[in-house]
């Protein structure tokens, strides 16, 4: 890399073929590094073809490759954004001009990016560049997690959610602190393959050491055992396949599933029991036979926790359903954040003049998200509950944990994508989410991956994609309140405030000499 960079190294350079391929390269080498692949280590460097790219060519062509890179890692990293759209609108061309659209909208975080690292190479030194580059990577990330729904999949920080030391620091940055040192790095390693300056690589190097120290050291203080109270929960993974879930013809046979799922708990004394997200094939309020067999399951454990959607004043919410030991109604959790194209359609009188297919959403229609946020409190036990995509959003864990969650539940249905790394790259999300908020989190998924992640992050008990599975396992309770949790977001904070304060510095730098006239 080091060869091929210095032949092409060439100062503000205008458009070149070999730096677009350069760029492209890091797209490729970076998708490589989310499921299912899963090569966490090209993270660290696989940024720095593009960084050579942008620091030496004209801004308008830095741009350009920003934007390609961004372009073709969601075209490969989120390749079922096209199947998915497919299904949930009905139209094969509609469905291509969404795809474009969204892998499009990569491409034009990573162009912001890079235009913005142009613009500042001239009047930042190295150190400044490298912390700037850095701040405005998680900024971006900030944008992507919450603008229009939010669309966080495949941050930069997701890519290690199996390296369990490293992401130890997401307890007092969130996850962008992870993105913030990954993009550090790539830097550093970046300045010393151009200039051969050793302190580059020992700054890069005593920073990994660095959060490697106080990762080894938070995952032995949050071990599996880490808690106050110890509860036995049964997680049911009942693999229903997406077309049998609303057609009537399949209902008594997926509450025969459901059913079967909980009798394996018969013995084994469990304290909650988990189902996935819209597992109930009829509204639980209206149909006797799901009310049959939610008493005939919810005897099985001391709490039921079980998917299904629900109406009230005449909308549609999905819902997770709270139930006691005798099959009665304890409370309802209503999603909050909803799935767009999936569950509700953005600027609707626009969109359905022209994407018709889209005016029906799914089989249970466009739906209504909950403006309350509530947890469920058992005892000594709190539960804080998400759905789905709720795991992308760290703010609403933490505001879970704030109101007294001492467990978090996330119900999930990932029948629609079959055989693809959507479910996996769902699932990495919640590792972070555990780490956040050190809490134990269990994830009940209907073919995806379901598991128990202790407040280390690791998985004590996890499940393939496809099984029809139930499994028991430990969860411990505990009330600590980490710094991400106490504090939220200040570290993002702190990145917009340097970044404008770096880019206030590069406009006075540049326009001085107009000053100096005035």
């Amino acid at each position: 890399m080091q060869v091929f960079l210095r032949q092409i190294d060439k100062k503000d350079v205008g458009f070149d073929w070999r730096f677009l391929v350069l760029s492209i390269l890091s797209a490729v080498i970076l998708s490589l590094c989310f499921p299912k692949f899963n090569v966490f280590i090209f993270a660290w460097v696989c940024l720095i073809p593009l960084i050579h790219c942008v620091l030496n060519s004209k801004s308008v062509f830095s741009v350009i490759y920003g934007f390609a890179a961004g372009f073709v890692f969601g075209l490969i990293s989120i390749y079922w954004m096209l199947y998915f759209l497919e299904i949930n609108t009905r139209s094969f061309s509609n469905s291509i001009i969404l795809s474009f659209i969204v892998w499009g909208y990569f491409g034009i975080y990573f162009a912001v990016w890079a235009g913005l690292l142009n613009f500042a190479k001239k009047y930042l030194d190295n150190v400044k560049l490298i912390l700037f580059s850095g701040a405005v990577w998680v900024i971006l990330e900030y944008i992507r997690t919450y603008a229009m729904s939010g669309f966080p999949i495949n941050s930069l920080a997701y890519s290690q959610s199996i390296f369990y030391p490293i992401i130890q620091i997401a307890d007092i940055t969130g996850f962008y602190g992870v993105s913030f040192v990954i993009m550090a790095i790539n830097m550093l390693l970046y300045f010393y393959l151009q200039n051969k300056n050793k302190k580059y690589l020992l700054a890069a190097g005593i920073i990994i050491g660095a959060l490697l120290l106080y990762g080894l050291t938070r995952v032995a203080q949050f071990n599996g055992e880490y808690g106050d109270r110890k509860l036995t929960v049964g997680v049911i993974q009942p693999n229903i396949e997406q077309h049998k879930k609303w057609r009537g013809s399949y209902a008594a046979a997926i509450l025969n599933t459901l059913r079967k799922g909980a009798n394996s708990f018969a013995d084994k004394n469990v304290d909650i029991m988990l189902y996935p997200e819209t597992v109930l094939p009829r509204r639980l309020e209206e149909s006797k036979d799901v009310q049959e067999m939610v008493r005939q399951v919810s005897r099985l454990a001391k709490l039921t926790l079980i998917g299904g959607m629900s109406d009230e004043n005449k909308k549609k919410y999905n819902s997770v359903f709270v139930l006691s030991q005798n099959g009665q109604i304890a409370g309802k959790y209503k999603k909050r954040r909803l799935v767009i194209f999936g569950e509700y359609l953005p600027f609707r009188g626009l969109l359905s003049k022209f994407l018709k297919s889209l005016s029906s959403i799914n089989t249970t229609g466009e739906l209504s998200k909950e403006k309350e946020l509530e947890v469920f409190k058992f005892g000594d036990v709190t539960l804080g509950i998400n759905i789905c995509s709720e795991r992308y959003y760290p703010d609403l864990s933490r505001a879970l944990v704030l109101k007294g969650a001492n467990i978090l539940t996330n119900h999930t249905n990932d029948a629609w994508f079959l055989g693809m790394a959507t479910p996996y790259q769902n699932f990495i999300i919640n590792t972070f989410r555990a780490v956040e908020t050190r809490k134990n989190l269990i994830v009940a998924a209907n073919t995806g991956v379901s598991a128990i992640i202790n407040s280390s992050g690791k998985c004590t008990e996890k499940t393939r994609v496809g099984e029809n599975v139930s499994f028991t396992g430990n969860v411990y309770t505990n009330n600590y309140k980490s710094l991400y949790v106490a504090m939220g977001d200040i570290f993002v904070y702190m990145c917009m405030i340097f970044v404008v304060w770096c880019l206030l510095f590069c406009i006075l730098k540049k326009y001085q000499f107009i000053i100096k006239k005035i």
